[in-house]
């Protein structure tokens, strides 16, 4: 009996022993992968398995680029795996939580792949730092808030712009597919700020489309005759660019390529150009408006028509304030009316003076008429008492006016303003 229980003592522990050296044997690589995968989903919110391979250890954070499933984008050779990658264990975890958050990618509603996912219309532009890979989702966020800005300007519903913007779309898209896939190179980099900056491009197009047609519309050029030539001649190159697309895309896929800032920079260019002769054109218009009030204050128009003269006035200011705030197309609408006005009093204000004083010179050749013809009489009969409704000579009839009501009719402007419009 004894050497039953301690055969069985022996047997006992000798089990310990071999659970103890079990228990401290280094897990294999796809245990601690599955580990991490597992980790990573809990962080971003939106995954329900834990992950079975390397690659859900790296697409934990350190990429950033969360699609809302959980599941990372890196692979044992992407420049954000584990052997390679800067960012320790821990950071990745935080990064993983707090990008998924902020951009909504975590969320499971769906993947930040598409257009819309990443972006606030209120958000103020945001500083890409290609160090640090979680701001790859501020990249994308400008992106596509550049595109907005592009539809809103009218690219997407313009004949000259629609095939091309589609084509950047789709270039986009296939860009973001190729990181989901592979990660992120500096190539990729350079591409995508080439597409932001196409984007850019498209809306400083749209608008500088938007006032050449003020101008042809309403005769400006002949302000700045130089500026227009120029602009007209960019959006014609750009147009030449949007038309042939495929050279544009294939320059842009090489990597190195500045296509998309060239095509930013010369869509600025023509926005500029277009916007300096609408300056012109408003600083000449508010030129005639001057000239038109002088000639309403000569006539002294603020006191026989002050209604009038005041919403010339009020015009003119109006003028000057929409050009000092951007609105200078606006402005030379005001500069407009306000020289119309005036101009309108002085002629109406002049002939009224002009047949009020062909009346005085008519009343005063009667009065001479009638002077005369009394003389005579006093000659001829002279009064020798007073009669009742005839005046002494020298009587005063009327009250002394110190046209106080005129000086203060009248209203100052200044001749020259000072500011040089604001961005249209």
């Amino acid at each position: 009996m004894v050497t039953v229980k301690r055969l069985a003592l022996v047997l006992l522990a000798v089990s310990s022993l071999f659970f103890v050296a079990c228990g401290s044997t280094p897990k294999d690589d796809s245990s601690s992968s599955s580990s991490a995968g597992s980790s990573s989903q809990s962080r971003t919110g939106s995954g329900s398995g834990s992950g079975s391979d390397s690659s859900d250890a790296n697409g934990s954070g350190r990429n950033s680029f969360s699609d809302g499933s959980g599941s990372g984008y890196g692979d044992d050779d992407s420049a954000y795996g584990d052997d390679d990658s800067d960012y320790d264990d821990s950071d990745s975890d935080d990064d993983s939580g707090s990008d998924d958050d902020e951009d909504g990618s975590g969320s499971g509603s769906g993947s930040s792949w598409g257009f819309g996912s990443g972006y606030d219309d209120d958000d103020e532009d945001e500083e890409f730092d290609e160090d640090t890979a979680s701001n790859y989702n501020a990249l994308f966020r400008m992106i596509e808030k550049s595109r907005a800005k592009a539809i809103e300007a009218g690219a997407e519903d313009d004949d000259a712009t629609s095939d091309f913007l589609a084509a950047l779309d789709e270039e986009y898209l296939r860009q973001k597919a190729l990181a989901e896939e592979d990660g992120i190179s500096p190539e990729m980099t350079n591409i995508l700020r080439q597409i932001q900056a196409a984007y850019a491009g498209l809306e400083q197009y749209e608008q500088a489309k938007a006032k050449k047609q003020i101008i042809d519309d309403n005769d400006y050029a002949s302000n700045n005759e130089r500026a227009y030539n120029e602009g007209a001649g960019l959006l014609e190159e750009l147009e030449e660019i949007m038309a042939d697309s495929d050279s544009f895309f294939e320059e842009l896929r090489s990597g190195d390529s500045d296509v998309g800032t060239q095509f930013l920079n010369k869509a600025t260019k023509a926005n500029t150009d277009f916007t300096n002769v609408l300056k012109a054109a408003a600083n000449n218009m508010r030129t005639e408006a001057f000239k038109a009030k002088k000639q309403a204050d000569s006539v002294k128009a603020s006191v026989s028509r002050k209604d009038d003269y005041d919403d010339g006035v009020s015009e003119f200011r109006a003028g000057d304030s929409n050009y000092i705030t951007g609105s200078v197309d606006e402005s030379i609408e005001n500069y407009t009316n306000a020289r119309d006005i005036f101009a309108t009093l002085y002629e109406e204000v002049s002939a009224a003076r002009a047949e009020a004083q062909k009346k005085i010179q008519a009343a005063k050749q009667r009065v001479k008429k009638a002077r005369g013809v009394a003389d005579e009489a006093d000659k001829t009969d002279p009064l020798t008492e007073k009669i009742d409704g005839i005046e002494d000579h020298d009587a005063k009839l009327l009250e002394d006016d110190d046209f106080s009501d005129a000086e203060n009719s009248y209203v100052e402007i200044d001749e020259e303003l000072d500011a040089d419009g604001g961005d249209l």
